[in-house]
């Protein structure tokens, strides 16, 4: 996957976004102690605006889209 543009689902609303992969600066994996469903793995995507999004993605797949991102486009971080 090397798209600059990935679509991923909120927790909060469950809608449809789309990410300019450009804008993102980092992802943390979101790990809820109170939930006992270890099945739901979400991560929270940041942007270089301070902004961040808490989508219905497993921390791999983010950090997969982001590191294939970067790898394509010569950006390293």
């Amino acid at each position: 996957m090397s798209n600059s543009l990935v679509t991923f689902t909120t927790v909060n609303s469950g809608s449809r976004m789309t990410v300019p992969l450009s804008s993102v600066s980092h992802v943390i994996e979101h790990q809820d102690t109170k939930s006992l469903d270890d099945t739901e793995s979400t991560c929270w995507i940041h942007f270089h605006s301070g902004k961040s999004v808490h989508v219905k993605e497993t921390y791999e797949t983010c950090h997969q889209d982001l590191d294939e991102y970067y790898s394509t486009h010569h950006e390293r971080i």
